[in-house]
């Protein structure tokens, strides 16, 4: 103070801020590059050959899918929906189907966002998916009201984590699901619904093609 003169020296073992900043934001990328993304439904569709990495898959699913999230209403989400299937975002060789998921104590997963624990039997499952088809068949006269109230079931019925898109899987080729959904899921026609709940060990399922 009485000579005015700064006697002080920068500690030689602390990195200056831009040093810091870089070492920081390399962390974060790696971390963001090998984390993985589980959803609910991170067991629902084991592809041929894939084992059980399904977070690639989920990851998929959500690029392509082009849907609203769960605060989304179900007419906001037939708009946007609309418009993914105009658009070029679909390749041939590929469908797109919603889903209602019914899970049971013996399913590969039985837990889901719907209920951490799930102890229903095949056949209550069955028998609760039985009801829901009931409902829709009632709609099939007319696909906008069909799609409609399955969208509208898939978001309060559905085990699966598509539930807050309507049960909207987005497109998917071959050898992406498990062979029995997969098999159904090609032979729709679009527009059209299963006649029968389809079996997999994932759990019980209602589909509708939409693309």
């Amino acid at each position: 103070m009485d000579t005015g003169i700064s006697t002080w020296d920068h500690p030689s073992n602390i990195e200056n801020a831009e040093q810091v900043a870089d070492r920081l934001l390399g962390a974060v990328g790696a971390v963001a590059s090998t984390r993985r993304h589980v959803t609910d439904d991170d067991e629902e569709y084991a592809a041929a050959g894939e084992g059980d990495n399904d977070d690639q898959r989920s990851s998929k699913r959500q690029k392509t899918a082009g849907t609203t999230d769960s605060s989304s209403s179900a007419a906001d989400d037939t708009t946007m929906m609309d418009s993914a299937n105009s658009s070029s975002s679909s390749k041939e060789g590929e469908v797109r189907v919603l889903h209602i998921l019914k899970k049971h104590k013996g399913s590969r997963r039985p837990a889901s966002w719907r209920n951490p624990k799930i102890t229903a039997t095949w056949e209550e499952a069955h028998e609760e998916l039985e009801g829901l088809l009931e409902i829709l068949h009632e709609e099939e006269s007319d696909f906008t009201e069909l799609r409609a109230t399955f969208e509208e079931l898939a978001r309060t019925e559905s085990d699966c984590s598509s539930a807050k898109r309507g049960g909207d899987l987005g497109y998917f080729g071959r050898k992406k699901m498990q062979p029995t959904f997969e098999k159904e899921s090609f032979n729709l026609k679009i527009g059209e619904l299963t006649t029968t709940i389809v079996d997999t060990k994932s759990g019980l399922h209602i589909l509708l093609r939409i693309g």
